[in-house]
């Protein structure tokens, strides 16, 4: 099994920028990964400049913008653009397409640097890398994400909000890569959840046929890791104000005990996506 989401990175301008492409392997790989992938190519073009001593880590998202679909067997085109690499932290935006049409972008996007013994062996992850730029990865398994989900248990639901409790799992294959000495569950994974709360909560408020999706995010913050087994309290909220063409805005705060550890604004919709 493997998180790896780079099949191989086909151009790298070092420091600068990189491109890379990613056979989708089946249909349980929502938007939140396809936005992993895109990271995962901006970390690598990070990793390299600093020599594998560090490597990027949590996020901060100011803009995601998603179009058409990921659909099974195709192949995604992944590209990004570095703004800045320093000791601290880099910054970055990013694309997905396929045959030039957009499935997702990211834009403003800043991931904190830390050092990589920690999280994993750099010789290793530096012979990835050399790999990544030869031959690629070889044919790997693919989890189906959704059997490694957080479990979410309802908590309380009020008019235009709703709160839910999610535990990630305590086993799962991908913590072998993320990360093997200090496995955490993915922000990704857990955006997804917390975007299925958002869902829920709207098909609460106004039930019908066609679930509505995610179509865009704004200003999401990590701030602390979910561990295996680690609990997060999600408030979903209603935000009418806010609400524009890309669908129905809602806001989603997570919280480990008291502390706030995630914040996102997303906006959903049952209409298709415009197309670009």
């Amino acid at each position: 099994m493997s998180f790896h989401l780079v099949d191989r990175i086909l151009a790298l301008s070092p420091g600068k920028s990189a491109a890379a492409r990613l056979h989708v392997p089946h249909a349980d790989f929502p938007p939140c990964l396809v936005a992993e992938a895109v990271g995962q190519l901006a970390a690598w073009v990070a990793m390299e400049n600093r020599a594998f001593s560090s490597r990027p880590v949590a996020a901060i998202v100011g803009e995601l913008a998603i179009g058409e679909p990921a659909r099974t067997g195709a192949t995604l085109d992944l590209t990004v653009e570095i703004s800045a690499i320093r000791t601290g932290a880099m910054r970055y935006g990013g694309r997905a397409s396929v045959d030039g049409r957009t499935v997702l972008e990211l834009r403003r996007c800043t991931g904190a640097m830390l050092p990589m013994d920690v999280f994993d062996d750099p010789a290793r992850v530096r012979a990835q890398f050399e790999r990544l730029r030869a031959e690629g990865e070889a044919e790997r398994s693919f989890p189906a994400f959704s059997e490694f989900a957080p479990r979410a248990t309802r908590i309380a639901a009020a008019d235009g909000e709703l709160a839910v409790e999610l535990e990630a799992p305590q086993e799962a294959a991908f913590y072998a890569d993320h990360f093997p000495r200090r496995a955490v569950y993915p922000a990704t994974l857990l955006l997804d959840a917390k975007v299925r709360v958002a869902q829920e909560l709207l098909q609460r408020d106004g039930p019908g046929a066609t679930p509505p999706e995610i179509r865009a995010l704004r200003n999401a913050k990590v701030r602390a890791f979910t561990p295996p087994g680690g609990r997060v309290r999600v408030v979903a909220r209603r935000c009418p104000d806010e609400s524009d063409a890309n669908g129905e805005a809602v806001r989603l705060e997570a919280f480990a005990e008291e502390e706030r550890v995630s914040a996102v604004t997303v906006w959903l919709s049952s209409e298709p996506p415009a197309a670009g």
